[in-house]
């Protein structure tokens, strides 16, 4: 590496050990260094199958990707119908937030983040696959038509809707969790535009207001992939618009399974 100051991050996938942030370190010319990286329990407390990340590398592996063309639809479009694995963004942007927003997020870190809307069995982040959050579903399944495109997935409320059919938002949105989503194609990339969402869920650990907009593009380079990109534009939380892109995985073994959420408790349930 050129001599310099540097930040290391590694960024965890969920759960099972938190992230490692060190500032501050120094490469002089000429000299070797050495950096002792230690990573902390997580949040999951090492309990089995309550890690997000260490689910979906064993869906990963155990996944069978056929080798075909990417379907299209009637129209022509690419079909994203199927169950995918979402995943993390490898090389994550940090986000420039209000000093107010870093305040907010500086209080829910250090109480471990009990106040998640998560816990009380709100949204949060939901349904927003790509937004960082720690609930964020790791698992969706698409259904796809021309006119619209339904995202099912294993968290509350449990389904999406996006409109294709042409139409625009509305004029005075009633804020909700998920907001209101059109989208259109641009060449083989679908664009998800979202707005209309209320103050109350976060967006990762920061606080979020009804000005938040979200522009999503699904790309689907071959028959086991999808790219995406999510830019997540909040001027009363942040500076500047944040981006994020992930790489999916097609995972056509794997099933959604009945997801209840009760008394401050989550569960799954296989249905009969």
């Amino acid at each position: 590496m050129p001599p310099g100051t540097y930040e290391i991050r590694i960024n965890m996938p969920c759960c099972a050990f938190k992230p490692f942030v060190k500032d501050n370190v120094t490469v002089k010319n000429g000299e070797s260094s050495q950096l002792d990286i230690r990573l902390e329990e997580g949040r999951s407390l090492n309990t089995y199958g309550d890690d997000p990340g260490t689910i979906g590398a064993l869906m990963r592996n155990r996944s069978v990707i056929p080798r075909r063309p990417v379907p299209h639809s009637r129209d022509g479009k690419p079909d994203f119908s199927g169950v995918w694995l979402i995943g993390e963004d490898l090389y994550p942007e940090q986000p420039a937030a209000l000093p107010w927003a870093i305040s907010v997020q500086r209080e829910r870190l250090e109480n471990n983040l009990k106040d998640a809307p998560h816990t009380r069995c709100l949204p949060g982040a939901a349904g927003i696959p790509n937004i960082p959050t720690a609930t964020t579903p790791f698992i969706v399944k698409f259904v796809h038509t021309s006119s619209l495109l339904v995202m099912l997935f294993e968290d509350v409320p449990g389904f999406r809707q996006i409109f294709l059919d042409g139409r625009q938002h509305p004029p005075d949105p009633d804020p909700t969790w998920l907001g209101h989503s059109v989208g259109k194609w641009e060449g083989d990339t679908l664009v998800i535009d979202t707005v209309g969402f209320n103050d109350r869920g976060w967006t990762g650990s920061f606080p979020r207001t009804e000005k938040m907009h979200t522009i999503e593009r699904y790309r689907r380079p071959d028959f086991g992939h999808l790219e995406v990109q999510v830019t997540i534009d909040d001027p009363g939380v942040f500076v500047k618009p944040w981006n994020m892109n992930t790489k999916w995985d097609l995972a056509p073994q794997e099933e959604l399974l009945e997801f209840i959420c009760e008394n401050n408790k989550a569960q799954n349930m296989v249905g009969k």
